[in-house]
């Protein structure tokens, strides 16, 4: 199944990627699958919801790493936009810019983002002007419904991916894990996995 058409539309999968592990890959090239778009990978700076301790610099250059198997796609693309904004960055001040060259922008989010939808930033100027496809964080499916009931009207502009595999890893986890000392093989790619234990053990 393709959705859209790639001359008009991109496909923005942000994140802190602090630090990026395999469900981030693995949720990309899921999307890779059904989107005919553009893709573009954009680690966030100053992210508005979560304290950040890993310079952006470094983030930045784990995610290009980890998403070098996706080098071969022509319309994958790993982006610094955030690099030289200072304070907090807005999803909508990205999605505007990306509107000067594509008609349809999708964010590409996981359930949790229904959590607390209603405290992003012009969430429904957000979602006006671009769409949520929305992949699964809950078994029950619990955070869909919620999403219903609070963006109402806008929940239009939501495509649910609920095929999507159900990857119970966050990167909260992973830091977690480290610093407690336990093992994080498997779940962070070995390009980056020693400076990852290295990084999250000095913090």
């Amino acid at each position: 199944m393709n959705l859209f058409s790639k001359s008009d539309t991109c496909v923005i999968f942000g994140g802190s990627f602090n630090p990026p592990h395999v469900a981030h890959t693995v949720i990309f090239s899921y999307a890779l699958d059904i989107f005919n778009a553009d893709f573009y990978i954009l680690p966030t700076k100053t992210p508005p919801h979560k304290s950040v301790d890993v310079p952006f610099d470094k983030r930045f250059e784990w995610t290009v790493k980890v998403f070098s198997d996706f080098n071969k796609f022509e319309n994958v693309f790993i982006w610094d936009l955030e690099k030289n904004i200072e304070g907090v960055n807005y999803a909508i001040k990205n999605v505007e810019q990306f509107s000067r060259y594509y008609e349809n922008i999708i964010l590409l989010v996981g359930e949790d983002a229904l959590g607390n939808i209603e405290k992003w930033y012009e969430y429904e100027k957000l979602l006006e002007i671009s769409y949520f496809a929305i992949y699964p964080r809950t078994r029950d499916g619990s955070l869909y419904e919620r999403g219903k009931k609070v963006l109402g009207k806008y929940y239009s502009k939501v495509i649910e991916l609920k095929n999507f595999p159900l990857l119970e890893l966050s990167s909260s986890e992973i830091r977690q894990r480290i610093v407690q000392g336990k093992s994080v093989y498997g779940m962070v790619s070995e390009k980056i996995i020693e400076d990852v234990i290295k990084t999250y053990s000095e913090h």
